[in-house]
């Protein structure tokens, strides 16, 4: 009984301090406040944009699903490797990571990227792109699988 109480307690803490991330008719909004406006962000769509108030565009998704990358299992018949590359246009900064699209606009608007007056804040910018930036396609090439 008492596992369980520490168990209802850890899932309150973790489920009230997540952001509730939805991109609703161009926009993206987070806990009910839009954030930024988004474009070719649908499910099938192999890049996504997201741009400022302003609609000046600001980051750029590009979704990679490589067939025959990693050797074949049970649970990836193809051999699929999957990742996205983040790039901050007009900073020369990109990272790469293996998270879906809104995993990644929760890091990045609890990374504080975007100032208030709706530009890239390098700092910040600099901190998530050291902190997430490993370099996916690098690993992939050494690997050399397909």
């Amino acid at each position: 009984m008492k596992n369980f109480f520490y168990i209802i307690i850890f899932l309150f803490s973790v489920l009230s301090f997540a952001q509730d991330v939805k991109l609703k008719k161009g926009d993206v909004i987070i806990d009910d406040v839009i954030w930024m406006k988004y474009k070719e962000c649908g499910t099938f769509d192999s890049t996504c944009s997201l741009s400022n108030k302003n609609n000046e565009e600001l980051i750029f998704f590009k979704f990679y699903n490589i067939k025959n990358a990693v050797p074949s299992t049970q649970h990836n018949p193809q051999g699929m490797f999957n990742y996205v590359e983040i790039k901050f246009l007009g900073l020369n900064k990109s990272f790469e990571i293996q998270k879906r699209q809104k995993a990644i606009i929760e890091i990045l608007y609890n990374a504080k990227v975007l100032n208030e007056d709706g530009t890239l804040n390098p700092d910040n910018v600099s901190k998530v792109v050291e902190k997430y930036g490993s370099e996916l396609s690098k690993e992939l090439n050494q690997k050399k699988y397909y």
